[in-house]
C-alpha cells in the first residue's frame, strides 16, 4: 500500500536524505582514515562487507546512539598514559598482538588504569571475539580497549549490542591519538 504525498513533501523528504547520506559518507571516511584494520576484507564477519559495517557504525554515530571522537596528543602532553609501575605481577603472555609496540602499549595502559584504582582484565570476552583490555570500576562506565588494529565488524557488533548500557570503546591506533566511542542510553 503506497502513501501518496504532495510533491512538496516528497521533495523535502529527499532533500533531507541527501543531507543524511552526506553525513554518513563523512563519518565512513573519518572512520576509515582513523581506524586501522588487520584486513581489507571482513573475513570473520558472517555476512556483509567492510563498507556495510562502516555505514552501520556511521548511522549509529549520526543518529546519536553512539558518540565518537578523536583525541589527539598535543604538547606538553608526552603520553596519554601515566608512567607509573604498579606492584602487581603482569602476565605478559598474550594470545594476540605480536609486535613489541602492541605489548608495550598494553602494559603502559594497564599500569595507567591500575595506578588509578581500576580493575584491568586482559583479553576480556566481547561480542565477536576479545578486546585487548577491559577496564572496570564501580560507578564508572565499562571501558574496552583495542590497541593497534581491529575489525569494523567487531566494532559494529559491540557498539550495536552494547549500546543499551553505558560503556566506552577506546581504540589506540598509535601513540599520537585515541578514538573513543561512547554508548550511554
Amino acid at each position: 500500500m503506497s502513501i501518496l504525498l504532495p510533491k512538496s513533501k516528497i521533495l523535502r523528504f529527499w532533500k533531507y536524505w541527501d543531507i543524511v547520506e552526506k553525513k554518513i559518507k563523512e563519518e565512513t571516511i573519518w572512520l576509515e582514515n582513523n581506524i586501522d584494520t588487520f584486513s581489507k576484507k571482513e573475513k570473520a564477519a558472517p555476512k556483509g562487507c567492510r563498507e556495510c559495517f562502516l555505514r552501520r557504525i556511521a548511522i549509529l554515530i549520526i543518529s546519536g546512539q553512539v558518540k565518537a571522537k578523536e583525541i589527539t596528543k598535543s604538547p606538553p602532553l608526552k603520553s596519554f598514559w601515566i608512567n607509573k609501575k604498579v606492584n602487581k605481577k603482569i602476565n605478559l603472555k598474550m594470545r594476540h598482538g605480536r609486535s613489541d609496540w602492541h605489548r608495550e602499549t598494553m602494559t603502559r595502559i594497564e599500569n595507567h588504569f591500575l595506578s588509578l584504582g581500576f580493575k584491568v582484565v586482559r583479553e576480556p570476552d566481547i561480542y565477536g571475539g576479545r578486546a585487548d583490555l577491559g577496564v572496570f570500576k564501580k560507578g564508572k562506565p565499562t571501558l574496552y580497549i583495542e590497541v593497534g588494529t581491529t575489525s569494523f565488524f567487531k566494532l559494529w557488533l559491540n557498539l550495536e549490542r552494547k549500546r543499551v548500557r553505558k560503556f566506552k570503546y577506546l581504540i589506540v591506533p598509535n601513540d599520537e591519538k585515541l578514538i573513543e566511542f561512547t554508548c550511554s542510553r
